[in-house]
């Protein structure tokens, strides 16, 4: 409820998605603990207890939500869509279809299930914040905004909203403001690296290498497998004129992610540049 760029669609939505699965599981925990000596995993659990009780709509909507924590979204979507089917004003079943709509990359049915949701709900954090994050996808900025700020206001310490309310910030040019949202994160996450890697982008964009590198290299010292700041330091490094220090960067980057089509296109100018 993945993520750092290619405008941080999809990998973001699946991030989002995970989030609140993780928050509504957490509920199921305990029952879970009592039962697993009879059965292996959260799934079979409540397979057993929907199957006992096939007509109430939670065993079903717990169902879903532990089926798609464990990556089987077509279960999943089918077991929310007959806890809704059981009862209509589900709210929480209603975001979920939403969320799974929108791993899927459909957008405008994921945005439907989100209003769905918040009509029913309007306290759901989490479908403020993907409602929002849908929008944004679409360039709807403000609309994206207004939903941000429902959510802070709802929960403000929910720092994946001000991750993305910077994102918007980034993307209008308000390079400050958008620090500003990756600051709040650091109120209530000071050990977690991508915040700290947003602001070094957001210095390297204005051409403040000092405090760019300083933001990078703190990310590391929190996770040293931070491909996308290992990218990051060595922009720092080629802009400062040095070469080695920057192609050493880009090939850490791809040893830990390679697939990280910037840092591979840096190392290959760079390496070009020397013959």
């Amino acid at each position: 409820m993945e993520t750092v760029d290619e405008k941080n669609t999809s990998g973001a939505a699946l991030f989002l998605f995970t989030v609140i699965l993780a928050i509504v599981a957490s509920a199921l925990a305990f029952a879970a603990h009592r039962r697993n000596s009879i059965w292996g995993d959260p799934p079979s659990l409540w397979a057993d207890v929907a199957a006992k009780s096939p007509e109430k709509a939670r065993p079903h909507y717990n169902l879903a939500t532990v089926l798609a924590g464990s990556g089987r979204l077509d279960e999943a979507l089918r077991e929310n869509y007959r806890a809704i089917e059981l009862y209509p004003d589900y709210a929480k079943a209603h975001f979920n279809i939403g969320a799974i709509f929108h791993v899927r990359g459909r957008v405008d049915e994921a945005i439907e299930k989100y209003k769905k949701a918040l009509s029913l709900q309007p306290e759901i954090v989490e479908a403020h914040n993907n409602l929002g994050y849908a929008y944004y996808s679409k360039g709807l900025f403000e609309e994206a905004m207004k939903e941000y700020n429902a959510a802070v206001s709802l929960r403000p310490s929910h720092v994946t909203t001000y991750i993305n309310i910077g994102y918007i910030y980034r993307d209008m040019g308000r390079t400050e403001d958008a620090i500003s949202a990756y600051r709040e994160v650091l109120k209530y996450a000071p050990r977690m690296p991508l915040p700290h890697y947003l602001i070094g982008e957001a210095h390297l964009s204005e051409g403040r290498l000092d405090l760019a590198a300083g933001d990078f290299r703190t990310a590391l010292g929190i996770d040293p497998g931070f491909a996308e700041a290992h990218n990051g330091m060595g922009k720092v490094f080629e802009r400062a004129g040095r070469r080695d220090e920057a192609i050493r960067e880009y090939s850490e980057a791809l040893d830990l992610k390679p697939g990280l089509t910037e840092a591979r296109d840096n190392r290959a100018r760079l390496i070009e540049g020397r013959r």
